[in-house]
C-alpha cells in the first residue's frame, strides 16, 4: 500500500515539529538574563512565586519533554505517542509546583495540547490518516505558547 511509507514518515514528522516548538520555549540563560540580577516581583495570587521561579520549573519540565522526544524513534509511532503523553503527565504534575497565576495560566492548554497530539497520533498509527491535519494545526499551537511562554518568561 502506498500510505504506509508517508505514514511511517509521520512520527518523524510530528517528532521534530514537536521538539522545534518545544525548543523555542527554552528560556534564556540565567546569566544572560536581565531577570537574573532582578527578581521577579510577585503579583498578588501567586502564593510567594516569582515569574521567573515558576518559568524555572516548567523549563526543567520542558528539558525533559524535550529529551525525551530526541531519544524516542522517530519510525517509532508508539514511541512518539509515549513521549507526548508523558510530557502530557509532566506538565499536570508540575502544574501543582507553579503557583505563579500567569505561568499556570499556561500550562493546561500546553497539558490538553500533549494530550491531543497523542491521540491524534495513536490514531494515525493505527491507520487514521486523516488525524495528519489534527497533528499540523497542534503544531502551530505549540509553538504560539511555546512564544506566549518564552515572552513571559523573557520579561519576568
Amino acid at each position: 500500500m502506498r500510505r504506509r511509507p508517508a505514514l511511517r514518515a509521520l512520527p518523524l514528522a510530528v517528532a521534530i515539529a514537536l521538539t522545534a516548538a518545544l525548543a523555542g520555549c527554552t528560556a534564556p540563560a540565567a546569566d544572560d538574563s536581565p531577570a537574573a540580577s532582578t527578581p521577579a516581583a510577585d503579583a498578588a495570587g501567586n502564593e510567594g512565586q516569582s515569574t521567573s521561579d515558576a518559568c524555572a520549573i516548567v523549563q526543567e519540565s520542558i528539558d525533559g519533554a524535550t529529551a525525551t522526544f530526541a531519544s524516542a524513534d522517530p519510525s517509532d509511532p508508539a514511541s512518539v505517542v509515549t513521549a507526548l503523553e508523558s510530557a502530557s503527565a509532566e506538565l499536570g504534575t508540575i502544574s501543582a509546583q507553579v503557583t505563579n497565576d500567569d505561568v499556570g495560566a499556561l500550562l493546561p492548554p500546553l497539558r490538553d495540547m500533549f494530550a491531543q497530539a497523542a491521540e491524534a497520533m495513536a490514531a494515525m498509527a493505527e491507520g487514521d490518516v486523516s488525524r495528519a491535519g489534527d497533528i499540523s494545526a497542534l503544531s502551530a499551537r505549540f509553538q504560539e505558547s511555546a512564544a506566549a511562554y518564552q515572552e513571559l518568561c523573557e520579561t519576568g
